[in-house]
């Protein structure tokens, strides 16, 4: 039973209100709280709910919002809502994190303007958060953190009608959610075959029980678990048959109301879907056996950032049994990462697939310092390589990579020579996360010099060029940002690109189909490309805008 000094004796006996400005270090105990157990909770999850880090994901979680609000210091009420509710928002990790970040989302909303928090304002906060959980989730299952949580937010209005202080009520809380947790056994077969509770349940009844010692200086027993001996391992056979391997989690810069739009397509993708928004940034989770699906599903509605794929068999494979039950093991990070700026959702499908976070950009729309320094901070590789994947992105390039060297973080090196997406793709054709970061620097840096490219694009307005004057819209072909020929059909600029770009000479030649190309012009422009050259013509399908063709020869 974890015990700690009392707010004021005198004050629990009269069953005074919680000051809100006791908020931050009401957050700091139920961090702690969750430290405390997350191995524990860890440990209880099981299959097929392949989620097997929920203690750790709701720790996380709490503890977004915890450093938010020491790195801004608001000043007021209503800034630090603000703070904490985008810091769980953009720090929340899993199907529990996401329905946490809620809670905390509900609480710190409902009694922000209130100087002190009674019983009715804990009851009304609970309640909304049940409310958001199970909006966020588009196919709420019980016998999960939702029961918990329906659970405090009916014990909490049961409290109130009977007269109890806050005290009173955040007893009964505990109480009822204790034995919801306990229920949560019998309500699902896989917990049921396991002999366990739900882990995301128990978390948050170790939330409550937190809340609970705040108010008293004593937090109510939460039940020690103990998983039963083997039980991954004979569930580790299903890792075979798991419908959806994947768990795909990432931030959506986009509009709150697109939240139950996206909800729904996802759940064409997969399950254990949720999608919670705040301040037009979406937090969006997935399991399901296509990642590129739902990245691209998010890419319909906004900017997707800080993309997480999680692979269920890597995730196991990576705990080890012991005599005390099932404990993670150390994992193997990459000894170098890498950071890609690019256009086109097919093109950073690829990118992600051969391991880059993709910061979006392409001429005329390029990405900030910080855009970039998040993308670097994201990393946890060791060594970080910046790909800029067009000219005038390296100055910013190095600038981020300047910055956060000056801020500590001296990971950063920037390919130079990766100014265009064939030039990226080819960089990391040849990364090896695992090699000697300064070989796998040298190998990137030759394979992108290396690269030729150019592209056909629209004009985008009447001008004169060296070419002569261009109308607007006509196809231009671009080398090296210079206009080489404009023509008046996208595929004569593209047989002129080709030409100027020596592809009969070339051992490989890749072409990257814009979005804009229908399905006829881009089956006669692969067939053109091939007709020019007896390299293997790589086509991908890049989906990037406004330039309707790149084309690689190395």
């Amino acid at each position: 039973m974890a015990k700690a000094e009392p707010r004021v004796a005198s004050d629990v006996a009269a069953g005074a209100p919680l000051a809100t400005r006791e908020l931050p270090a009401l957050l700091e105990r139920v961090h702690a709280s969750l430290e405390a157990r997350r191995q524990v909770i860890d440990d209880l999850n099981v299959f097929p709910v392949p989620d097997g880090d929920t203690g750790t994901n709701m720790t996380l979680t709490v503890r977004a919002g915890l450093d938010a609000l020491r790195e801004e210091a608001p000043r007021s009420g209503r800034t630090a809502s603000k703070v904490v509710t985008r810091g769980v928002l953009r720090g929340a990790r899993g199907n529990s994190g996401v329905i946490l970040s809620q809670v905390l989302r509900a609480v710190v909303e409902v009694v922000t303007g209130h100087r002190e928090v009674d019983a009715a304002l804990y009851a009304q906060a609970l309640t909304r958060a049940r409310d958001l959980a199970y909006e966020a989730v588009a196919e709420p299952v019980e016998g999960t953190i939702l029961t918990a949580l329906a659970a405090a937010a009916e014990a909490a209005d049961e409290g109130v009608a009977a007269g109890h202080d806050l005290v009173g009520t955040s007893a009964l809380i505990c109480a009822r959610v204790a034995a919801a947790v306990e229920a949560t056994t019998d309500q699902l077969p896989v917990l049921r075959d396991a002999g366990v509770v739900d882990a995301g349940a128990r978390g948050f009844e170790v939330l409550v029980a937190a809340v609970h010692g705040h108010l008293t200086g004593e937090e109510p027993p939460v039940r020690e678990d103990v998983p039963p001996s083997g039980h991954r391992e004979s569930q580790g056979g299903c890792l075979a048959d798991l419908a959806f391997p994947f768990e795909v989690q990432y931030l959506l810069d986009a509009r709150d109301r697109v939240a139950p739009l996206l909800r729904h397509d996802l759940e064409g993708l997969g399950d254990s879907v949720v999608v919670v928004a705040a301040g037009n940034l979406l937090n969006v989770h997935v399991h399901t056996d296509d990642v590129g699906g739902a990245i691209e599903a998010g890419l319909e509605y906004g900017r997707p950032s800080r993309i997480e794929v999680v692979h269920f068999g890597d995730q196991v494979a990576g705990r080890t049994v012991s005599g005390h039950g099932l404990r993670p093991a150390v994992p193997n990070l990459p000894a170098l990462g890498t950071v890609a700026v690019l256009d086109g959702t097919g093109l950073s499908v690829l990118a992600r697939a051969l391991g880059a976070i993709v910061v979006r950009g392409t001429a005329g729309a390029l990405p900030s310092v910080a855009d970039i320094l998040e993308a670097i901070a994201s990393s946890d590789a060791p060594r970080v390589v910046v790909l800029p994947g067009h000219r005038n992105a390296v100055p910013t390039a190095l600038q981020a990579a300047e910055l956060a060297a000056a801020e500590g973080d001296d990971r950063v090196s920037v390919v130079e020579e990766a100014t265009t997406p064939p030039a990226v793709l080819a960089a990391l054709a040849v990364v090896d996360a695992t090699a000697p970061p300064e070989q796998v620097l040298a190998d990137a840096r030759a394979a992108a010099s290396q690269v030729r490219a150019g592209a056909v694009v629209a004009a985008s307005r009447d001008a004169d060029t060296p070419v002569g004057a261009v109308r607007r819209g006509q196809p231009l072909v671009v080398v090296g940002g210079e206009v080489l020929a404009a023509h008046d059909e996208p595929l004569e600029a593209l047989d002129a690109l080709c030409e100027a770009l020596e592809v009969a000479a070339a051992e490989v030649v890749t072409l990257h189909v814009g979005g804009d190309v229908d399905a006829a012009e881009a089956t006669a422009a692969v067939a053109q490309v091939e007709d020019r050259t007896d390299a293997e013509v790589e086509v991908v399908e890049a989906g990037q805008r406004p330039v309707r063709y790149w084309v690689g020869a190395e």
